[in-house]
């Protein structure tokens, strides 16, 4: 049922999920004099690799009507192993990109492109996937909340069986629910910014390459668990935890690659 108090923690939701990579952002600019550049380059990165590239891909072997889809959906451990490759190749392979070819060593050479990359990448995912879908989500509550039906059908296009969908979902939305969220992309954006500090050294300096597939593997063995969640396997919560464990892993190995192996 949907409460006051269901609107204000979705619209609380949006908010941190938006703002928090621009203050992020904005932090490391004021503190490093950090080129903004590498930012807008990680989020333009994400939306070919992850949201064009990769989404295109599930299309094909998830979506599809073919045996590879068939076989995928038919397993969940396969469905889990295929989600988390797929995200890691995508993904690190975009930002590898990014790293030798867009955003040139010789006007951005220092290491703290690294990190302004990551906050890009991980800041645009952040606003796309829970920023505007909860902030979508306050204003139907609220649209529901106050009987107007017309308004709420207005945003769906008039589509009353999307409605009806959304309204579902944002139904099973609780305080903890949100709050769950909230953390879970804080995670998500410093798991980004460890990644893009791996795959940065592995792009700039030949005899570090071998940061590129860790990057890969470490990205799809955080993905991995989300599919099991996907498919009732496990709850939202271990989901967050086990998130958290590999961003701390992640976190550390990166303070290293920025502080001993990069230069400065």
């Amino acid at each position: 049922m949907v409460t006051t108090a269901t609107i204000v923690w979705l619209a609380v939701s949006a908010a941190w999920c938006t703002l928090l990579p621009v203050a992020l952002l904005i932090w490391w600019r004021r503190t490093r004099k950090a080129k903004l550049l590498p930012a807008l380059a990680g989020a333009l990165v994400f939306l070919v690799f992850a949201r064009g590239l990769e989404a295109g891909l599930h299309m094909v072997c998830i979506m599809g009507d073919n045996p590879v889809a068939r076989a995928i959906n038919a397993s969940p451990w396969l469905y889990m192993l295929y989600g988390g490759l797929a995200a890691g190749i995508f993904e690190e392979t975009g930002r590898y990109v990014a790293f030798r070819w867009i955003i040139g060593k010789k006007r951005f050479p220092e290491r703290d492109t690294a990190v302004t990359y990551g906050i890009g990448h991980g800041g645009i995912e952040s606003i796309l996937l829970l920023g505007v879908t909860f902030a979508l989500y306050a204003v139907l509550a609220a649209f529901q909340l106050k009987g107007d039906y017309a308004g709420a059908l207005a945003l769906t296009k008039g589509d009353a069986a999307t409605l009806a969908m959304l309204m579902g979902q944002i139904g099973q939305i609780t305080p903890g629910t949100c709050l769950l969220n909230m953390v879970e992309r804080t995670g998500a954006i410093l798991f980004h910014i460890a990644l893009s500090c791996f795959v940065f050294l592995a792009a700039r300096d030949r005899t570090q390459r071998s940061w590129f597939p860790f990057a890969i593997a470490l990205h799809a063995i955080a993905d991995m668990p989300a599919a099991l969640y996907q498919r009732g396997m496990l709850p939202l919560w271990a989901i967050e935890l086990w998130l958290w464990v590999v961003t701390l892993y992640a976190l550390r190995s990166a303070r290293k690659c920025y502080l001993e192996l990069m230069d400065p």
